[in-house]
């Protein structure tokens, strides 16, 4: 995939984002919630579109967990840690680079134990810096924005339920038929 291409998939995959948010907000209209919970939504909104417009991004998609999103992560950083290896060749500090990975890395995990949303949805978008720094230059994370995605509701029917239940012709869904 070209670098345009995937550049098209995560600005379409954005755009759909702050059209669920824009859906969202309408929805806590209609229920009249509170307006530091819409400004919240707006903020987020915000934060996304900020994200599109910048370089140097690692931008991993939606992991089942955490800690799935992490391991992304990981993935992203080395590849691209490797790719400035292979463009800066000696001018590189892969070691330094390592090391600030690292520092980062552990206070991603850090923080997402202490919210205690490690077997939560997550996504996970790093910016990042290509530093020179004593005529090395460095790979530096700059900021991480952990977006956590927490179950709305879990609803669970059951077939003893369903026999329970008197259903009339008109409530089961018929089948249609495909065009050819």
């Amino acid at each position: 995939m070209s670098e345009e291409g995937g550049f098209a998939a995560e600005f379409d995959m954005i755009l759909k984002r702050i059209r669920d948010l824009e859906a969202e907000i309408e929805k806590l209209k209609k229920a009249g919630i509170e307006r530091a919970e819409k400004e919240k939504l707006l903020q987020e909104l915000k934060n996304l579109i900020s994200v599109a417009r910048e370089e140097n991004v690692i931008n991993i998609r939606i992991a089942t967990s955490a800690r799935g999103a992490i391991f992304r992560l990981k993935r992203g950083v080395w590849a691209t840690i490797s790719k400035l290896q292979k463009t800066h060749k000696d001018k590189f500090d892969i070691n330094k680079s390592k090391e600030n990975w690292g520092k980062m890395a552990s206070l991603i995990i850090r923080k997402i134990n202490e919210a205690k949303v490690t077997d939560y949805p997550t996504k996970i978008v790093m910016t990042y810096d290509v530093i020179e720094e004593n005529g090395k230059m460095i790979f530096k994370p700059k900021e991480v924005r952990i977006l956590v995605f927490e179950p709305a509701a879990h609803i669970l029917a059951t077939f003893d339920e369903a026999e329970e239940i008197e259903v009339t012709p008109e409530e089961i869904p018929e089948e249609k038929e495909e065009e050819e």
